[in-house]
């Protein structure tokens, strides 16, 4: 909620320099677009379930393709919701702009870099709001001097096509060459942030426990009655309503947050279910799984995948079981970000060189010598003896 708060106050900043700087390039500005923005940032993560990427990782696992995005524009349409009145009661027609809005991969005009952009509201505050909550001393950015100095200029998004066609080009946000000093730190404290708070090995353990507790209650919520009741929670939870056959409704949906889980772990921990019971109990007492991180084995590659090898070969009944969690989905690079899709050129960021908006990477060694992704591969094991087994 706070964040969605900052993200809102952040669009309102945008929004201000998107009227200074149709003035200086004489553009007619759009109010009426410029509110769509604005709600759009207000309501952009209102379809997050509970634990908001996991959760998504879960369903992805389950062969649930919908996206947190399409979940938010489901729940601005439901008629039966509270949000699409109050849109209505503004204007009629205004859900649907909202919800086209965020729903939108590629960018048709600039207000829509207000919501999705290399320099959009959203990173604009998580940025700062993470690095305060976690108190660390990475991810500073100058966040005044980069408001300043943002500018509006076409990018190409598309490559030419097979016939000489031009390629397509959408107005974005783009730095000056005075502000790329800034850029390149802006840049590198989402590079940070990831390296330590998001991929911190306990912050994705944890994430992996709890992903293997929800796909083990998913399925007995999609079995027999009988299967049901091993989950230790009862038939009318909202947990076990969602992940039943025909359960994924927006009212179903919307029942789900992280303290309705947090507070069925005690019942879980109770669970017939021996994987149920036996990953509630250790989140509830935080005896969380033993990391092994295969960079443990030094940094050539061709090392890291040996021992790796080794490993799947030699706990292969217990990757199938989960007693052991691979986890070889987090790579980061200077554009990573969680569940992002940061290989768009509108999210990557522009810095102005002269009048031409240039990709940061082939103005700046920094930034180019951090584009490509570090991988991160880990092993969970259930106990200690397994974990010091494996790195013998």
């Amino acid at each position: 909620f706070a964040h969605s708060i900052g993200v809102f106050h952040t669009a309102r900043a945008l929004v201000e320099i998107l009227d200074r700087e149709m003035k200086r390039n004489k553009q007619i500005f759009d109010g009426r677009m410029a509110e769509v923005a604005l709600i759009a940032a207000l309501l952009h993560d209102l379809g997050h379930g509970p634990f908001s990427h996991t959760f998504e990782g879960v369903q992805d696992s389950r062969g649930v393709k919908k996206r947190h995005e399409t979940w938010t524009a489901d729940i601005i349409r439901n008629p039966n919701g509270k949000v699409r009145s109050l849109l209505e009661d503004h204007r009629d027609g205004f859900t649907e702009e909202v919800a086209a809005l965020l729903e939108k991969e590629d960018p048709e005009h600039i207000y829509h870099a207000i919501v999705s952009s290399s320099f959009d509201a959203d990173r604009l505050d998580y940025l700062r709001r993470d690095k305060l909550m976690t108190g660390t001393g990475a991810g500073g950015i100058d966040f005044d001097w980069l408001v300043e100095n943002v500018r509006v200029a076409e990018i190409e998004i598309d490559a030419p096509d097979e016939d000489g066609g031009e390629p397509r080009r959408v107005p974005t946000f783009c730095l000056t060459a005075k502000a790329r000093p800034a850029a390149e730190q802006f840049l590198l404290a989402r590079y940070t942030l990831h390296q330590q708070v998001y991929f911190h090995k306990a912050t994705r353990c944890v994430e992996h426990m709890i992903g293997k507790l929800l796909r083990a209650v998913a399925k007995l919520a999609a079995g027999k009655k009988s299967d049901v009741k091993k989950s230790g929670l009862p038939e009318n939870h909202p947990l076990i309503r969602f992940f039943a056959k025909k359960g994924e409704t927006v009212e179903n949906y919307l029942a789900l947050d992280d303290a309705l889980v947090f507070g069925a772990i005690d019942a879980m921990s109770q669970a017939e279910d021996a994987d149920v019971a036996e990953i509630a109990t250790r989140l509830r007492e935080r005896k969380l799984y033993k990391t092994l991180d295969i960079a443990e084995f030094g940094e050539d590659p061709g090392r890291q995948r040996g021992r790796l090898r080794r490993i799947r070969e030699r706990f292969a009944d217990q990757i199938k079981a989960e007693t052991v969690m691979l986890d070889d989905k987090a790579a980061i690079g200077i554009y990573a970000e969680i569940g992002g899709d940061e290989e768009r050129m509108h999210k990557k960021l522009h810095i102005l060189d002269g009048d031409n908006p240039v990709e940061i990477s082939k103005l700046s060694d920094l930034v180019h010598v951090l584009e490509t992704k570090k991988q991160f591969t880990r092993l969970y094991f259930a106990t200690e003896a397994d974990r010091d087994a494996a790195r013998r």
